[in-house]
């Protein structure tokens, strides 16, 4: 939902109407985006069709922040199974997120 639609009746107009792009931002499904955001702001999201083949299909990582000394991780592969990969992927993350400020 967008931010007004939190604040309804302050932020509504009389007259005007009141269409899917004034109430919802949409962020595009775009390779390689890593989407951040508040999770206390009513949200959701659509299916997003491609292949079903785990070797070339998108990873979803989907959490909360938590103190490091406290992760949890569930799914197919163990925690031992999972490390070296995410670790790898967030030294990628780390990295382009320094490098843009």
């Amino acid at each position: 939902l967008s931010e007004s639609v939190l604040d309804y009746w302050r932020c509504m107009r009389a007259g005007e109407a009141m269409e899917e792009g004034s109430l919802l931002e949409l962020v595009e499904p775009r390779f390689n985006r890593l989407t951040v955001f508040d999770p206390r702001v009513p949200h959701g999201v659509r299916e997003v069709r491609g292949t079903r083949d785990p070797l070339q299909a998108r990873l979803v990582l989907h959490g909360w922040f938590t103190p490091m000394e406290n992760p949890t991780m569930t799914g197919g592969l163990s925690d031992e199974e999972a490390t070296p990969a995410l670790n790898e992927a967030l030294a990628v993350a780390f990295e382009a997120l320094d490098e843009n400020g």
